[in-house]
C-alpha cells in the first residue's frame, strides 16, 4: 500500500483535475492559469491509498482556495496564507498551554477560526461523489466529463527510462565537479576556466569543457561579489519548522528584499530578523542571510547550490 495525491478545481463550468506538474508549478511560482486571473477558486487535495498505481481508498480530502493574481499566479498568496496558517496555529497552541484562569483570551482562537473560514471549505456529498466517479472512472447519465486544467507553462518532453538513468549518473559527476570548484580561490578558478576553454579547442568533448569553464567563471564571480559587495544583493529571512528530534527542518515561510549593495541588504536582513523574531519558538527558528544575485533563484525563493 502507498499514498498518492490528486488535485481538483471546482470551476463554474465544471470539475477539472489538476496534474501534479501544473500544481507544483503554481505553488513554486513557475506556472500560471491566466484563464482564472483575478479570481478565487475552490480546489480539493485528495490523498489516495493505492496498490501499485491502482487507487483503492480515499484517505483524506481537504478543500482550500487558490487566489489568482492579475497574471493568473498564486505563489505570493500561498506564501502569505501559509505564513498566516503557521502564525495562527502556533499562537493557538501556545494559548492552550497557558494555565487556565477566569479571564480567557479568545483572540488566538478567533484568529485561527477566521483563517479557517478564509482558506478552507467543506466539500458536499455531491462534490465527493464527483471526485470518486473520476478516480474510479464511473460514468453517470448526463454527467459532464472531467477536463484537465491547463497551465501556461509548456509541457516538458517525457523522459524515457534511459534518459532518467543517464541523468542520475550525470548528476553524480556534476556534484563532484561542483564540489571541486566550490573550494578553489579566485586565481585558481581563473586558471581552470582558461585551461578548460583551451581543452575545448582540441578535445572531442568540447561542450563539456565549455560547461566547466562557465561554472568556474560563475564561482569566481560569486567570490568577487562577496569580496567587493558590488552588484545586486538579497536579504532573506526564513522561518524553519523543526521536527521533534531537531534534526531536520522545512521552510515554513520565507521573506526577501532586493537591494543594490551588500551593505543595504545586511541592514535589511537585520531589520527583517527583528521584525520576525516574535515568531521564534522552541520548534521554529528564525534565520537571516544575504546572497548575491548569482546565488539567488528569485522564482523559487531559494539558494542556488
Amino acid at each position: 500500500m502507498g499514498l498518492s495525491i490528486r488535485f481538483y478545481l471546482f470551476a463554474e463550468h465544471g470539475l477539472q483535475s489538476i496534474s501534479q506538474r501544473v500544481m507544483m508549478g503554481l505553488i513554486r511560482g513557475k506556472d500560471a492559469m491566466p484563464q482564472y486571473a483575478g479570481t478565487k477558486q475552490k480546489v480539493a487535495d485528495v490523498i489516495l491509498e493505492s496498490e501499485g498505481k491502482k487507487p483503492v481508498r480515499i484517505e483524506r480530502v481537504q478543500g482550500s482556495f487558490l487566489t489568482f493574481d492579475e497574471k493568473g499566479q498564486v505563489h505570493k498568496d500561498l506564501v502569505a496564507s501559509g505564513f498566516a496558517a503557521l502564525e495562527t496555529a502556533v499562537a493557538l497552541e501556545e494559548a492552550l498551554k497557558k494555565p487556565q484562569t477566569k479571564i480567557v483570551d479568545l483572540t488566538p482562537k478567533l484568529n485561527r477560526e477566521k483563517w479557517e473560514r478564509e482558506n478552507r471549505w467543506t466539500l458536499s456529498k455531491e462534490d465527493l461523489e464527483a471526485i470518486a466517479d473520476d478516480i474510479w472512472r464511473r460514468k453517470r447519465a448526463g454527467q459532464p466529463k472531467v477536463e484537465r486544467a491547463k497551465g501556461a507553462a509548456p509541457r516538458p518532453p517525457k523522459l524515457t527510462w534511459e534518459a532518467e538513468d543517464a541523468l542520475r549518473e550525470i548528476g553524480k559527476n556534476l556534484m563532484t565537479i561542483d564540489n571541486k570548484l566550490r573550494w578553489l580561490t579566485e586565481p585558481a578558478l581563473k586558471g581552470v576556466a582558461f585551461k578548460a576553454r583551451e581543452n575545448a579547442k582540441v578535445e572531442a568533448d568540447a561542450a563539456m569543457w565549455l560547461g566547466v569553464a562557465e561554472a568556474a567563471d560563475r564561482c569566481r564571480e560569486i567570490l568577487v561579489r562577496r569580496r567587493t559587495g558590488r552588484g545586486v544583493w538579497y536579504a532573506i529571512v526564513q522561518l524553519l519548522k523543526w521536527d521533534a528530534s531537531h534534526r531536520t527542518a522545512e521552510a515554513a515561510a520565507s521573506f526577501q528584499e532586493r537591494h543594490n549593495s551588500r551593505a543595504e541588504a545586511e541592514d535589511a536582513a537585520r531589520r527583517m530578523l527583528a521584525e520576525h523574531a516574535k515568531h521564534f519558538y522552541s520548534d521554529i527558528s528564525v534565520e537571516a542571510e544575504v546572497l548575491c544575485e548569482l546565488e539567488w533563484d528569485g522564482e523559487a525563493g531559494t539558494r542556488l547550490l
